[in-house]
């Protein structure tokens, strides 16, 4: 699964999407183009859960984040379009909070988690990505006759190079309103707060606090509407 050339306001994303990922530009492989980004909750078997925004480029699936405060981190694991396999769209019942994305490809599986918008724009993307390389075929692949090295490998590889199947999926329940999840975002709102008024005392600066204590509160109020609503 390839995509096309980017179209204009793919373009201008993609520069949007430099300027606000910086550092990013070193980790992207020659002509390749940025299509968009949103923040997720991406969890691997190599990387556990980790709290970043995919990157979705013209080749691949990227996790990234970067961060210098208070010590420099970074976290990038890139998936290959053309290694996706299967792409799973997996939709809790009832009001919930987090709507996830199963992404398999040949070396494991890609959990996203994100509101319903993000993984729905993500699905429908992905979707798109595919059709347009469907409809893109190479020259003349169909009057070519495969060598037996490229049989061998093919039989090896058997999901590249093939559009991944998608499919839709109903969740029996929801993970986040289990009292441990619940427990969890209270916590992590109230380190979050704690975080923030450290910063205060540290810093002197509201620019600087104002926005961990935000996101600390909104954590804290999230988890007590979800308890309330269990």
């Amino acid at each position: 699964m390839t995509a096309p050339s980017p179209t204009p306001s793919q373009a201008r994303a993609g520069r949007r999407i430099l300027r606000r990922f910086r550092g990013l530009q070193a980790h992207l492989q020659p002509d390749e183009e940025l299509l968009g980004s949103r923040p997720v909750i991406w969890s691997s078997q190599q990387h556990g859960r980790v709290a970043c925004d995919v990157i979705l480029t013209n080749r691949r699936l990227l996790g990234y984040y970067q961060v210098r405060f208070p010590r420099p981190r970074l976290f990038l694991e890139a998936i290959p379009l053309t290694e996706i396999t299967a792409i799973t769209l997996r939709t809790p019942q009832g009001r919930a909070l987090l709507h996830e994305l199963l992404i398999s490809f040949g070396e494991g599986s890609v959990l996203l988690r994100a509101p319903q918008r993000t993984i729905d724009y993500l699905y429908e993307t992905l979707h798109h990505l595919s059709e347009g390389s469907r409809q893109e075929p190479g020259p003349m692949v169909a009057e070519q006759e495969p060598s037996p090295s490229r049989g061998a490998s093919s039989q090896e590889e058997p999901g590249r190079g093939q559009s991944p199947h998608f499919a839709r999926r109903q969740l029996a329940g929801t993970a986040e309103r289990s009292p441990t999840a619940i427990a969890a975002i209270f916590a992590c709102g109230l380190i979050l707060e704690i975080f923030a008024v450290y910063l205060w005392l540290t810093t002197g600066s509201l620019a600087t606090s104002l926005p961990p204590f935000g996101a600390g509160l909104l954590a804290v109020l999230t988890a007590i509407l979800v308890y309330r609503q269990r």
